[in-house]
């Protein structure tokens, strides 16, 4: 495992000017991001079976102990699959053609079985709007989901000693998880909105729902459904080794208690950091017993996620921008006109997702709608700081890696 010398890195370059709380901070946020992420995406898939019994038997009524154990369940299965490095390569490719072949049939499924079409008109004109919130404000809180399809975007950067070349394969990365998904989700949304009889925004829209209203098949419906569940089991595995390798970068710097066993790599057959890999999935078993106690604190917690991720991006963009751009090492892909300018917009952007992400979603509020990102934020923080004064101020130290 290695890691190019030309490859762009903070934790090479600027670290040596500025202070080591930041980037810890930065570290700790992004971990605890990509923690809430994966809580998150491993709870939908248990409810997405429930709602599957539920179509079928309207009787049926769901508990929470049921989408608890399926949680804890998937997540011991991902933390398994992902210990293995040489099946990473394989798995993904599986599960991104896997992808790719699920939206091609939901596109044409959607298209052929739906019995009318909505106009152009009633397509890129009419708007539902039942949050109570102006038109503009409630666009920029219903971003939050669009917000959520990316919120793995850094996956790539944290696999760069596992690449033969990361200086240009982590650029590429991104940019083609950008044009993927936004292809994908126009593919899926178009086909959606279009072919949708009405969209009642009191009644129930989950994915599943709209499919039984276009297709009027619960057999279509469930087909169509499935497919889309097992991409989402393919992400939380996908989620695992990402939050592992935070984990272990985190732990070769001392950034956590029991860093000496978290840093450390396992041998054949896994080739892979065995011990990071089981915190972070502890982390997230323990966000699923917050939701077998409480589903308002659980929300609540993983509504974090992304925010977490914003700021978690946000810190090395500020020190490169207090250093200056051109004070540090360049790789491949280095524009300085269109970076700085990508750099102004992602810091604004951020700051507009801290403000309007933490809003409710609907107006009048009350205590079970309530949006409670921004104590939970607040919470975070404090903890943070606990943690840097009481262990990592004394054992945290950054540390240069180029070749092994």
């Amino acid at each position: 495992m290695h890691r190019e010398r030309d490859q762009p890195s903070l934790k090479s370059q600027d670290t040596k000017e500025v202070t080591e709380m930041p980037v810890k901070t930065d570290r700790d946020a992004s971990w605890l991001a990509a923690v809430a992420t994966g809580a998150s995406a491993c709870l939908s898939v248990p409810t997405g079976f429930c709602a599957i019994i539920s179509l079928l038997n309207p009787n049926f009524v769901y508990k929470r102990w049921m989408g608890f154990v399926g949680f804890q369940l998937l997540n011991i299965l991902t933390v398994i699959c992902a210990s293995f490095e040489h099946a990473l390569p394989r798995i993904s490719k599986i599960m991104l053609l896997f992808s790719c072949m699920t939206i091609g049939v939901i596109f044409i499924t959607l298209f052929a079985m739906s019995d009318s079409h909505a106009s152009a008109k009633d397509y890129f004109t009419t708007s539902v709007n039942i949050s109570g919130w102006p038109k503009g404000i409630a666009f920029i809180i219903g971003m939050n989901g669009a917000n959520w399809s990316f919120s793995c975007l850094d996956v790539a950067t944290h696999l760069a000693e596992e690449m033969p070349s990361p200086s240009t394969d982590i650029p590429k990365a991104l940019m083609w998880t950008i044009v993927v998904g936004f292809g994908s989700g126009l593919l899926v949304v178009t086909s959606v909105l279009i072919n949708v009889p009405t969209i009642d925004g009191a009644a129930d829209n989950s994915a599943l729902s709209l499919f039984y209203m276009i297709t009027k098949s619960k057999a279509a419906a469930v087909g169509l459904w499935i497919p889309v569940l097992i991409t989402t089991a393919g992400a939380v595995w996908s989620i695992q080794t990402w939050q592992s390798r935070l984990a272990w970068t985190i732990s070769r710097e001392g950034g956590f208690p029991l860093h000496r066993h978290l840093s450390k790599l396992a041998p054949a057959p896994f080739h892979t950091p065995i011990w990071s890999l089981i915190w972070s999935a502890s982390g997230t078993a323990l966000f699923g017993c917050l939701y077998l106690g409480s589903d308002l604190a659980f929300n609540s917690l993983i509504s974090t996620g992304l925010l977490l991720q914003y700021i978690s991006y946000s810190v090395p963009v500020v020190l490169v921008l207090l250093q200056g751009r051109s004070n540090f090492q360049h790789g491949p892909f280095w524009y300085p006109k269109l970076g700085l300018i990508a750099n102004i917009v992602m810091l604004s952007w951020t700051i507009v997702a801290l403000v309007f992400y933490c809003f409710p979603y609907y107006t009048p509020v009350t205590a079970v709608q309530m949006n409670y990102a921004s104590p939970v934020l607040v919470g975070i923080a404090l903890l943070s700081l606990c943690f840097w004064f009481f262990h990592a101020k004394r054992n945290y130290e950054v540390k240069e890696i180029l070749d092994a």
